[in-house]
């Protein structure tokens, strides 16, 4: 073998996790405020490796305790496709996880969707509610108030393939989205949650005519979520520990049997593949579905066979980030693209709701015209508040 093959420079060798540099400074230093001596789990993809030891880094320059947890969507995928692996044994949580996210005082993740998302299309529902029922264990310590938790992604190649994307343009847009100006987010988004806490009921339609959508008790007593990138002292103080990145909604757990109407969602995705021009009526708060030009089956089958209440409302949500101009595919991306609302199936115990279901899928709705009482408060991209 050529030694010169290990003769590499200290940038050849530590290039790939210094670009992440900007992004882990940020992350841990203004979003998540992470002081000395603060156990941090970090858990990540294989393909994210990278960005992890970017934040493990950062972590050990501010006196924190990292601890990396890196998954292999190659190792899921195989164990999931073997027969001979029972659906108990893929339900199962690991022990060695939950003992580490007990002791965290942060938890990162760094992944939401897979790294190829179409390699998953073929397995079994059975064995996927399997895998999710893995992940309930898990969910319930980040979810418990007790730690701050922020959930992000480093998009792929693959996802971009699996929505259809060109590579360049999704990746671009999910970093440029990441670095918005926080403060800025974080003032419109309280401008906004003041409105809505206001509001008795809020209806939201769409410029096509295709949504009709009524939240008759709109907020009630359920706390306002601020995804503004930043989770502040006060947050912490009002228990609101939790954070997304890319950062740009404000959102709420609407009273769960209150919802009734009609939405039209022009693109979602599952495990990579599209539903379009689903048409969904909601009655008590409960989906039912109508039609969709692609993919109804689909639709019908996931939320059939997630459990619980995967049927029913389970937040609300309006997106604020400036620089998510175009829906994705991306969830992640896609429920922050500014003048879209969203609405989510499912889970919502983490926004202080009572739902309890291994599905939260959220469902943007584009061209979005929001009235609070009457009165419009978000109509063509713009808001009046």
């Amino acid at each position: 073998m050529d030694g010169k093959a290990f003769n590499t420079t200290e940038d050849d060798f530590l290039g790939p996790l210094r670009r992440y540099d900007p992004v882990a400074r940020r992350l841990l230093r203004i979003s998540a405020r992470v002081k000395a001596g603060e156990r941090v789990t970090i858990l990540g993809r294989a393909d994210s490796l990278d960005f992890c030891e970017a934040l493990e880094l950062e972590c050990r320059r501010l006196g924190a305790f990292p601890f990396v947890v890196v998954g292999s969507d190659a190792a899921l995928l195989a164990a999931l496709s073997d027969e001979t692996i029972p659906e108990i044994f893929l339900a199962q949580a690991s022990p060695q996880l939950l003992a580490a996210l007990e002791a965290s005082d942060l938890v990162i993740t760094t992944f939401f969707e897979r790294a190829e998302p179409g390699r998953f299309a073929h397995i079994p529902q059975a064995r996927q509610r399997a895998l999710k029922q893995s992940e309930e264990a898990p969910s319930n310590i980040i979810y418990d108030g007790k730690r701050r938790w922020i959930g992000t992604e480093v998009p792929t190649p693959g996802q971009a393939v699996s929505l259809g994307l060109d590579w360049p343009v999704l990746n671009k847009l999910f970093w440029e989205a990441m670095q918005v100006d926080y403060t800025s987010l974080a003032g419109q988004a309280r401008q906004l949650a003041e409105r809505l806490g206001k509001a008795r009921q809020m209806r939201l339609r769409d410029s096509q005519g295709k949504t009709d959508f009524i939240l008759p008790q709109a907020a009630g007593s359920r706390p306002l979520e601020l995804d503004d990138g930043i989770i502040s002292p006060e947050d912490v103080a009002g228990g609101a520990v939790y954070l997304n990145l890319p950062s740009g909604e404000v959102c709420f757990a609407p009273p769960e049997q209150s919802a009734r109407g009609k939405v039209f969602i022009e693109a979602t995705f599952w495990q990579g593949q599209p539903i379009r021009g689903l048409e969904l009526e909601f009655e008590g708060g409960i989906v039912r579905p109508l039609r969709a030009e692609q993919g109804f089956e689909l639709f019908c089958e996931v939320v059939r066979n997630s459990g619980g209440d995967s049927a029913r409302l389970g937040e609300f949500g309006i997106g604020l980030n400036p620089a998510v101009t175009r829906l994705t595919g991306l969830t992640l991306l896609d429920e922050k693209m500014i003048g879209t609302c969203h609405l989510a199936l499912g889970e919502n115990r983490a926004l202080g709701g009572v739902n309890d279901s291994a599905l939260h899928w959220d469902l943007v709705v584009e061209n979005a015209i929001l009235e609070a009482d009457g009165e419009i408060i978000l109509k063509e991209g713009q808001f009046y508040l």
